[in-house]
């Protein structure tokens, strides 16, 4: 089984419970959809933070950072960037690289959420997510992640980073579905 199919298949579960907790936020309304962004914001300078400082990741990959366009469209609804949670701990290249799949994931998803949203809000500024890195970019990540030779060994420590991320953004959601900074 290729390392994708392994994460996808092993994180299943996770993934359902951020997309459902993702969902329940109301993006017709200014404050769901700022709420919204108030949840990512919790989570992901932290993550991609952790994986660059001490990777893996593709050569390009830091051009894509998506923290700034998140900051600036949470200034745009008149809101103040959270401080972002401290990240899970990922000690291993392996297990960063598992939630690196969940990072670049997100990406793709906020793609779609950004039609859904100017279908309900054609003017709410939407720059973290139309943040894609390009025609074939998550194609690119899958082929780079194929590639990548340190969790041929390691697989499980790749699941297991994969999940941490997905906690995180777990927390992170229910966090700012709470209302809590």
């Amino acid at each position: 089984m290729s390392l994708r199919n392994l994460l996808r298949t092993a994180t299943r579960a996770e993934h359902d419970r951020v997309d459902a907790l993702g969902e329940s936020f109301d993006l017709a309304s200014q404050a769901g959809y700022g709420a919204f962004l108030h949840g990512h914001a919790l989570a992901l300078p932290a993550l991609e933070a952790q994986v660059l400082a001490h990777g893996p990741h593709p050569d390009h990959w830091p051009l894509k950072r998506r923290t700034e366009a998140l900051r600036q469209d949470l200034a745009a609804l008149g809101q103040e960037p959270p401080r972002a949670l401290a990240a899970p701990d990922l000690p291993s290249r392996s297990m960063r690289l598992g939630a690196l799949y969940v990072i670049e994931g997100s990406r793709l998803g906020g793609m779609l959420l950004s039609r859904r949203l100017a279908a309900v809000q054609p003017d709410a500024p939407r720059a973290y997510l139309d943040h894609d890195a390009g025609p074939g970019y998550w194609r690119d990540f899958l082929a780079w992640l194929e590639d990548e030779p340190d969790p041929v060994g390691h697989a499980d420590h790749a699941v297991e980073g994969a999940r941490r991320a997905f906690a995180f953004y777990a927390a992170a959601f229910e966090r700012a579905a709470a209302g809590r900074p």
